[in-house]
């Protein structure tokens, strides 16, 4: 749904941690199991070099179809809405 680092340059902004903790406090106090994850941590990500804060669904889904009917049902465009396999 979101992922952000400090400096980065994004919806009109420089983003600094205050701004990426407020957008998840924002996002979970409207969908209670979203998630705030550090990319590093997972092997998902680990062929990026840059690494960032991703605010996710904490939805899960058997295929990259139900998630992006997932995105779009609920007015999630491909910037804001990505599918990853965690595993």
């Amino acid at each position: 749904m979101s992922s952000k680092r400090k400096g980065m340059e994004a919806e009109g902004k420089t983003w600094n941690y205050h701004d990426i903790l407020a957008q998840f406090i924002t996002m979970h106090n409207k969908k209670s199991n979203v998630l705030l994850i550090w990319s590093g941590d997972w092997p998902t990500y680990s062929s990026n070099s840059d690494k960032y804060y991703v605010i996710l669904a904490g939805e899960g889904f058997d295929s990259t179809d139900e998630a992006w009917n997932w995105c779009k049902a609920n007015n999630y465009g491909p910037n804001d809405c990505m599918t990853i396999d965690l595993q």
